[in-house]
């Protein structure tokens, strides 16, 4: 008895050994096969790059509109492979530097890398750091108010309280493409590089930063209301504080949801005026 015992205990032994092998060899597997998608993709990314950067550079686009989102890509990319190549401007010697760089950091990923790397580029927060953290932050300060001076809208009544209305009316609209081709066009990019990596955030945070955005339009919308309204202020009983208060109350909110949205993670809050 004592045989058969031992014998079964053995076979159990065995089967147990050989249990554990394959799910050894399975989880190998998965874990390769994650690799191998991780570097395909990658180099998707890689290759998109590299049609857009011949674009870019024999002017087949308009590189007005399309470099800002090509910096943004490029630089998502980099960042997540940690290659020091980034790119700042539209200088084609900047751009052919900074594509061969990135391509011979790419290549030397290894598997372990590669998924690392992709994690990070479909990672909610470097996303966010990387393509829309600094204009959002650009833009919490034009629609901050009157207090620091970077207000378009302050800056202009400021500016002009002692001038005629002739001078006035002169300055608004220099005044309105300075808003339109500042913290709106940012706005822009902002709103552009949510839409691409929609899917990339959970719908918390999507619904935190789409309702930002939404809330900075707003202001930034009351704040154009309010420079148009200088026109032939003397003769028009137009009441501005009523856009003033729009603006301020617009901001507080795309503020909040902002701070929140930094805060779940883990990044410094924007800064409040």
């Amino acid at each position: 008895m004592k045989n058969v015992s031992k014998i079964a205990a053995g076979a159990a032994a065995l089967t147990l050994a050989f249990s554990l092998i394959g799910c050894t060899s399975k989880e190998s597997v998965n874990k390769t096969t994650k690799q191998e998608e991780a570097q395909k993709k990658i180099k998707i990314e890689l290759s998109f790059l590299q049609n857009e950067y011949d674009r870019l550079i024999n002017k087949e686009e308009d590189t007005e509109k399309t470099f800002p989102s090509y910096k943004n890509d490029f630089n998502l990319l980099s960042t997540s492979v940690n290659s020091a190549s980034k790119v700042v401007e539209m200088d084609n010697n900047e751009l052919q530097v900074s594509i061969e760089q990135l391509e011979k950091d790419v290549e030397k990923l290894n598997g372990k890398e590669y998924l690392k790397a992709y994690k990070k580029y479909t990672s909610a927060k470097t996303i966010y750091e990387v393509t829309m953290k600094d204009n959002l932050h650009y833009i919490v300060e034009a629609t901050s108010g009157w207090d620091d001076g970077k207000d378009r809208g302050a800056t202009f009544f400021y500016s002009h309280i002692h001038a005629s209305q002739k001078d006035i009316n002169k300055d608004i609209k220099p005044a309105l493409n300075d808003i339109k081709n500042g913290p709106v066009y940012k706005l822009t990019l902002v709103q552009d590089e949510l839409q691409k990596h929609r899917d990339d955030f959970n719908k918390k945070q999507f619904e935190q930063l789409e309702s930002a955005t939404q809330s900075f339009k707003s202001a930034l919308n009351a704040q154009i209301v309010t420079v148009n309204s200088y026109k032939n202020i003397v003769k028009n009983p137009y009441n501005t504080s009523t856009y003033t208060m729009e603006e301020e109350q617009k901001h507080n909110d795309a503020l909040t949801y902002l701070t929140d949205f930094e805060s779940d993670l883990g990044i410094a809050n924007p800064k409040t005026h």
